[in-house]
């Protein structure tokens, strides 16, 4: 449960202070681990891999966003308020979670917990500083990593990914057809039989 979200509504996400506590969190591991991170998990994995290289084995990175420009940002900014307010209409929330793979108890959790979301923990979630020109060590990481998005997704998450491929010859990108944004939940026979080749 990072800052912002989950159990963990009642502080405002922050790029770097979530970054400082996901190290601290996979150092008290005592070992390297595979990281896969979805959406804005995404965006942190690929900052993670490669500022801390040493604590992974491998990473799978889904959909993220790292090609960001106006305006663009600010329309993903309006837009994360406006679906936050959306998602604080509970039977709205309810069905969010249930179209997106939630089972029942973990849909009533989502619906809980997004009550609690703060407005500036959407905007600062779309404001994360994360891209090509804020983390070029990515060029640099050596461990195996794949990065996927969906078909039906925007073209800077699939622009996102082929340049991740472009930049270093270590990482590969899938790009899965009939796909939106919702690979780990919709996709997830596919998904979890990706995860276990890559251990």
């Amino acid at each position: 449960h990072i800052m912002g979200f989950g159990d963990n509504t009642d502080r405002i996400f922050e790029t770097d202070e979530c970054i400082k506590e996901l190290v601290d969190y996979i150092k008290s591991l005592d070992k390297k681990v595979m990281l896969v991170g979805f959406s804005l998990g995404a965006q942190l994995a690929f900052k993670l891999v490669s500022l801390h290289e040493e604590l992974f084995e491998a990473a799978i990175i889904v959909s993220p966003w790292l090609i960001k420009k106006e305006p663009l940002l600010s329309e993903l900014a309006h837009l994360n308020i406006k679906q936050l307010k959306q998602l604080k209409n509970k039977l709205m929330c309810r069905i969010v979670g249930t179209m997106n793979g939630l089972p029942l108890n973990a849909c009533k959790e989502f619906v809980l917990q997004m009550q609690n979301v703060e407005e500036d923990t959407m905007q600062n979630i779309v404001y994360n500083g994360i891209s090509f020109e804020s983390v070029p060590q990515f060029a640099d990481v050596k461990i195996p990593i794949i990065a996927l998005a969906g078909e039906k997704e925007q073209d800077e998450i699939h622009n996102s990914i082929k340049q991740m491929a472009e930049m270093n010859k270590n990482c590969r990108f899938e790009i899965w057809e009939k796909a939106g944004h919702n690979i780990p939940p919709l996709y997830a026979k596919k998904f979890n039989k990706l995860i276990r080749s890559m251990f």
